[in-house]
């Protein structure tokens, strides 16, 4: 929902998921059932994309990057409405975005070795999502173009540290 948690009703959910609210109902009671179970879609396409970095370590830092431009994957999508259900202060959305975050600094840690790096590459990204998330907002197109991106990811292996 992009207007915030207070208009997520289970109608307003079951229109945007396109279902009947008698359909909706049927599978989540209640907006805590739905959070619940958002909750753990989350977690469920976080570990995907743990295990896609950890296969690859070498492409971790480049994949963390690149994929922050996907806003239409599932886990941007899910991650949006945790997010935005965090922002609403939901306790149990904070715990697990804060979660993740540490999941992935985990695994950048792992592959890229260095503390600074690793925080360059996370704020690189969630600065890369943010303005790719403002467009037809007047943002500056040319700082989500793929091509300015690779060029970016190229500087980061030439930092000495």
């Amino acid at each position: 929902m992009s207007d915030g948690e207070r208009s997520a009703t289970l109608d307003a959910i079951a229109l945007g998921a396109g279902v009947s609210k008698g359909g909706l109902t049927y599978h989540f009671r209640s907006k805590d059932e739905l959070a619940v179970a958002l909750f753990d879609r989350l977690q469920t396409l976080v570990e995907a994309d743990l295990e896609v970095m950890r296969a690859d370590p070498a492409q971790a830092a480049t994949y963390y990057v690149k994929s922050s431009l996907d806003l239409e994957s599932p886990l941007e999508r899910c991650n949006m409405a945790v997010t935005r259900l965090a922002q609403g202060s939901h306790p149990e959305a904070n715990e697990l975005l804060a979660k993740c975050r540490t999941q992935w600094f985990d695994v950048l840690m792992e592959a890229v070795g260095h503390e600074d790096m690793v925080h360059l590459v996370m704020l690189l990204g969630d600065g890369i999502y943010f303005n790719a998330s403002l467009s037809g907002t007047g943002a500056m197109p040319e700082e989500t173009d793929p091509a300015t991106i690779d060029r970016i990811i190229g500087l980061i292996g030439t930092i000495k540290y």
